[in-house]
Formats: structure tokens, C-alpha cells, sequence
């Protein structure tokens, strides 16, 4: 034995491969957290050793000590990192949730605070801009339709979270009532009054606010009343999600099998969940084994919350195809899934938004040129990337090592609808497309139909400015150089219209040319993004990035290479001319 060799392994016997090494705090706090303790975790770019606020509130609240009769309140809570580069993200989501038809007569939200009634939401965001982080609420109460004012219960709300955190916070909210249930969006800073990093507890995130919410919805209309809680109970009977009476009846639940005489119930709670129960038998996830038995599919819960899920996207496309004007059957909506597809699919914007409300994810909803409205989400889009209604787009799915990645891609076609593209002067997506003989399925409606007719009208235009040709049989024959042409013809349309605005001369800018200058404004295309860049007594025009956009007002430098220009920042004192 003393000339054997000996190599010891860590691991499962037979394992075929060594497992990295595991910190020794790792599997404490895992098994702390088997025994329902919750354990605090390093978590992003809050230290361990920060000061956790409203610890004591959160866990009360946890246990069911605070409010637990009150009436039900929904709170939505996320923590955004703001320090290196997040302070986009914020601008879009603070843009957006100040959208026009939020309000009860259909006008852009307001935002407020304890003092004002418009609070200026750029000087927050100013105040925010060294922060690490921000805190997103979303707080709906069932009843809070029978508030005349959602202001005045926010204010108390975040009083009562300054009690618990002991600090005072700075906040900004707005209403919204464009959905069934009245709920307010609260922004607050990652800062406490003292300018130190504020962390609350998680605890107190996932419990805490909506305890202090409910007690305070409950103080101001009264205890809930049997009639209204049974009444709730009835509407939520015939839904299609996972609700209060299936958390009942899966809570009692054994090996998948139902005894409802083991359910101690008044004979009203009873009948509702037989009738729950035919609902759930209707949607496949129940079968009734006797009187009184029933056996519940494994996974209910999640394929109810999928089928909620499923059923808000189809909400979110009528409403937006309503608001759009567009007139679409049921079976014409679908949601874009993630599998391979063997073309990018076209179509045009009808709507944006954010998942939630609350999250930086974006979704989207295109109107394709195969005759169907997609529902498609996305990821975090940032500040300048996103797309606008009437924007052209190619919906394709991403692949991960030859599998589908968890979001499609995007690929921005045209910034400029196809109306203002059919008389612009310069280069269009409807050029390309005459170029490269697109041929739609014309029985598609919508979006195929919209193209159809513009290209006609696109092609009438080349014609009369002599960029085409239009042949016996009808059809469009583009001129030699007729994308050069629309090109140059676009420049010196642009040049000359900047040049009486800056009173400045245009300099014509190369592949393979260095260019330094103030980055002044982008000018939108139909092709693309331009950058202004301007020295002095000039100016030129180059292709523009989202990484140029933070730069907007300071010097910048840049390489035009044949397929790419890379922008950085001119540290330099004086600016260089071209060259």
C-alpha cells in the first residue's frame, strides 16, 4: 500500500466529475434556509455588513402579526441597480409610467409627493444619479376603487414606512386607473437622510408593506364585511388563474388527493369550492374520483399561473389594438414563442411596454406581415433602443448553442412609418424592398395590405423624380445607383437644413476617417440614426450608436471603418480638426 498511489476525490461515489469547491457560509445558509430561517445573503452591491431596515416590521409582518384580517392589498416590489449605467433604464421607466391614458380621464399621469402635486421628475432623477440603487412599488388594493383620492393613502403609507425604516425617504409617485384595479407606482431613492445607502430588509419588501398598506386600506374603509369577501369568492369561481380558493383546496391537499369532508366550511364556502373544483375538471387539472374525492393534477398551481399569464397578454393586445384602431379576431393573436423560426418575421409596432409595470423587460406588439398580431417580451431594451408605435421591425428567435434563447431578438427596419416614407426624400425600407422584389402574401390582412398600397405610391414617387422607371406590365424598374443616388440626394438635403441651424459648414466625412467635435443632436431616417458632430465654424455627419447617446453636448472622437464607427470620449483640451 505504502507505493500505491492514493487520489482522493470529493463528491458522490462513481461521480464523473470533480464539483467546485463550496464555500463553507454557502451551505450554512442553505441549510438554515431548509429550517425556515431567512438567513441575509450578499446580494449584488449591497455590502453584508449595511444596515437592514424595517428587519423587525418585516418579520411581524411575515408571521401574520400585522393586519391579518385587513382587507387585500397587492404590493409589487423591485430593487434596481442604478450605479454603472442604470440611470436609462430609470429615465424609460419613469417616461413610461408618466404615459398619456393613465389618468381617469385618459391624460398623462402626474407625479407627486408628500408636498407637491407635480413634482419635476428630471430633478429627481438628478438626485438619484449617484445612488446605487432605487426601490419600484406597485400598490393596488382590491377596494381601492372606493378611494376618491389614491394620494392621501400613499402618503400615509410611506409615513408609516419611514416609522419602520427610521428615515426619511425621498419618493415620487403617480395614479394610475387605466386598468380594473386603481394602483399607484412609487419610486424611491437608494438613499436614506443621512446619505448613506439605504437597504431595506427583505422581509420588509415581501411582507412589511403590504401588512402597513392593509391595515391602512382597512383603517380608512372599514373591516371587510362577509357579504364582500364572499362576493369576491364568487367572482373568482370561472377564472382562468390561480386564486384565493385554489391556495385553499391545494393548502389541503394530500398525495394529490382531496377530501372535502375533511375541509371544515359553512355550507356557502362549501359550495363554492365544488364549483371551483367543476372549473378546475373543465381546465383538465381536477377529476372528481367519488363524492366528495378528488384527485388534483401535480402542477396546478404553476399551470394556472400560466394560464393567467396567458390570459393578461391577450388582455394587453385587445386593449392595445382597441386603442390603435385595428379591428382583429381572436384566432388572428398569437404569442411568439421562442422556437427556431426559419425567417425573421416583419410587421410594424403597434404597441410598447413595460412587463409589469415595473421591470425594466420590455414587450411588444407587432402586427406581421403572415396576417397576425405577435405578442413577444423582451429584455431590457435600455434607454435609447426602444422602438416606437408605427416603427418597422424583424422578430426572429435568438439561439444559445444550437437552443432558443429565453427572448427574441429585435431588429429595428425603419424608425419612420410607411406613410412618412412614401414621399421622403432619401433612402427607405420600402426602397429595399422594391430592390430586392418583396413579394407579402396579399391575402394577409393589416400590416401586408399597408405595405402594398405604400409601395405603389413609394414607386410613383421614384418615378416622378426619375430614380425608376415603371415597365408596360406595371411594374417598378429601379435606375442604376438608385440607393447612391437617394443617398446623396438625402445628404445634401439634411447638410443644408443643419447648416442654416447651426450657421456652420458641412464637411463630408469618409470611410476611415477620424473625427472629433461636440456631439450636438441625432437626426432620425428611415435607414438609421445620423449624428451631428460639430467644431467650430463645421460640421459633419456620422453614423450614430446608442453608446454616443450619454455623450450628447460634450467632445467626442470617432473611427468610421467600413462596417463600424466606435465612439469614445475627447479627453483631450483642445479639439483636433478632421482628419
Amino acid at each position: 500500500m505504502a507505493d500505491d498511489k492514493f487520489d482522493g476525490k470529493l463528491g458522490r461515489i462513481r461521480g464523473a466529475r470533480r464539483t467546485p469547491a463550496e464555500r463553507y457560509t454557502t451551505r450554512v445558509l442553505r441549510e438554515t434556509r431548509k429550517h425556515g430561517s431567512r438567513a441575509l445573503q450578499r446580494r449584488n452591491r449591497i455590502s453584508p455588513a449595511s444596515l437592514r431596515r424595517g428587519m423587525g416590521t418585516g418579520v411581524r409582518a411575515a408571521f401574520g402579526l400585522i393586519a391579518p384580517d385587513g382587507r387585500r392589498v397587492i404590493v409589487k416590489a423591485r430593487y434596481t441597480p442604478i450605479a454603472g449605467g442604470g440611470l436609462g433604464a430609470a429615465q424609460a421607466h419613469l417616461r413610461y409610467i408618466l404615459r398619456d391614458g393613465v389618468t381617469r380621464d385618459g391624460g398623462p399621469g402626474r407625479l407627486y409627493d408628500a408636498s407637491s402635486e407635480n413634482v419635476d421628475g428630471a430633478a429627481f432623477l438628478d438626485r438619484s444619479a449617484n445612488d446605487p440603487h432605487q426601490f419600484r412599488f406597485i400598490v393596488s388594493a382590491d377596494d381601492g376603487a372606493k378611494l376618491a383620492n389614491l394620494k392621501p393613502f400613499i402618503c400615509d403609507l410611506i409615513g408609516q414606512m419611514q416609522v419602520d425604516l427610521d428615515t426619511k425617504l425621498d419618493w415620487v409617485a403617480v395614479d394610475h386607473f387605466n386598468t380594473g384595479h386603481p394602483h399607484t407606482h412609487i419610486v424611491i431613492r437608494g438613499k436614506d437622510d443621512r446619505g448613506q445607502d439605504l437597504v431595506m430588509a427583505r422581509d420588509y419588501i415581501a411582507h412589511g408593506v403590504r401588512a402597513r398598506a392593509r391595515a391602512l386600506i382597512t383603517l380608512e374603509l372599514g373591516p371587510e364585511t362577509e357579504l364582500e369577501r364572499i362576493q369576491k369568492l364568487v367572482n373568482e369561481v370561472e377564472q382562468e388563474r390561480l386564486t384565493t380558493l385554489d391556495r385553499a383546496l391545494l393548502g389541503h391537499t394530500k398525495d394529490g388527493i382531496l377530501v372535502l369532508s375533511s375541509l371544515i366550511s359553512d355550507p356557502t364556502q362549501h359550495t363554492l369550492r365544488i364549483r371551483r373544483l367543476q372549473t378546475l375538471e373543465r381546465l383538465g387539472l381536477a377529476q372528481k374520483r367519488k363524492t366528495g374525492v378528488w384527485a388534483l393534477d401535480p402542477r396546478t398551481e404553476p399551470k394556472l399561473r400560466q394560464l393567467g399569464e396567458r390570459a393578461d397578454k391577450f388582455k394587453i393586445m385587445q386593449r392595445a389594438l382597441k386603442q390603435a384602431g385595428i379591428e382583429r379576431a381572436a384566432a388572428a393573436m398569437a404569442l411568439f414563442d421562442r422556437t427556431p423560426h426559419k425567417s425573421p418575421l416583419l410587421g410594424r409596432i403597434i404597441d410598447v411596454g413595460l412587463v409589469d409595470e415595473i421591470t425594466d423587460r420590455t414587450w411588444i406588439i407587432v402586427d406581421a406581415a403572415d396576417g397576425r398580431v405577435h405578442y413577444a417580451e423582451l429584455g431590457p431594451l435600455g434607454d435609447t433602443a426602444l422602438p416606437d408605435r408605427g416603427a418597422l421591425v424583424a422578430l426572429s428567435s435568438q439561439s444559445l448553442h444550437g437552443r432558443p434563447s429565453s427572448r427574441p431578438r429585435l431588429d429595428l427596419l425603419s424608425a419612420v412609418n410607411l406613410k412618412q416614407q412614401i414621399s421622403y426624400d432619401g433612402p427607405t425600407w420600402l426602397d429595399q424592398a422594391i430592390l430586392s422584389k418583396w413579394r407579402p402574401d396579399t391575402r394577409a390582412p393589416g400590416f401586408v395590405m399597408d405595405v402594398q398600397d405604400a409601395l405603389v405610391a413609394r414607386g410613383r414617387w421614384l418615378v416622378e423624380h426619375e430614380f425608376a422607371d415603371i415597365s408596360a406590365n406595371g411594374d417598378i424598374n429601379p435606375h442604376p445607383h438608385m440607393a447612391r443616388k437617394l443617398r446623396q440626394s438625402e445628404t445634401v438635403r439634411l447638410a443644408r437644413e443643419v447648416s442654416g441651424q447651426l450657421n456652420a459648414t458641412f464637411v463630408r466625412s469618409e470611410p476611415g476617417m477620424r473625427i472629433s467635435g461636440v456631439y450636438e443632436r441625432a437626426i432620425t431616417t428611415p435607414t438609421g440614426k445620423v449624428a451631428v458632430i460639430r467644431r467650430e465654424d463645421n460640421f459633419t455627419f456620422a453614423p450614430w450608436k446608442p453608446p454616443l447617446e450619454p455623450f450628447r453636448g460634450r467632445a467626442v472622437t470617432g473611427m468610421i471603418g467600413p462596417n463600424r464607427v466606435t465612439w469614445t470620449l475627447d479627453r483631450s483640451r483642445s479639439l483636433p480638426g478632421w482628419s
